[in-house]
């Protein structure tokens, strides 16, 4: 893994809710000595997307860490051994995150699906609304 990638995991790590590039982009300008461009941002944040430590979740225009990742492991690395798809939900008030599994249900969706002859993509299902937290500001 690059020393880039690197420093890109380590602020995702320290970052809370959905992750936007630019917010990425910012810490990654704040900590170089040189200008960093958009696309280096993107190309981290998809590579770890892809390594399955973050979910690219495009309704929100961001990503959010995998709630699955072994944070302890030295390498970033993930159980592989049982595939998850999750919905997401994002509270519009603070941009608070909750992933949640729905192994059994997506599973039997997929197969629904497949049995009218139709491919799902792996995607997130996106819920937003306002958190126990905002809600209990309200009122």
């Amino acid at each position: 893994v690059t020393q880039l990638r690197t420093q890109v995991l380590d602020i995702v790590l320290n970052m809370s809710g959905v992750i936007k590039a630019y917010q990425v982009l910012a810490s990654m300008q704040q900590h170089s000595n040189s200008t960093v461009a958009p696309p280096t941002a993107y190309r981290a944040l998809d590579f770890w997307a892809e390594q399955g430590v973050l979910h690219k979740i495009p309704a929100v225009n961001g990503y959010i860490l995998c709630r699955h990742v072994q944070h302890e492991c030295d390498s970033h690395c993930q159980d592989n051994t049982v595939h998850h798809s999750d919905f997401v939900l994002v509270c519009n008030q603070c941009g608070a995150v909750d992933e949640q599994s729905l192994s059994s249900e997506w599973a039997a969706l997929r197969q629904r699906a497949a049995d009218n002859g139709f491919m799902l993509n792996d995607e997130h299902i996106v819920l937003t609304g306002i958190c126990t937290h905002c809600q209990t500001k309200l009122t």
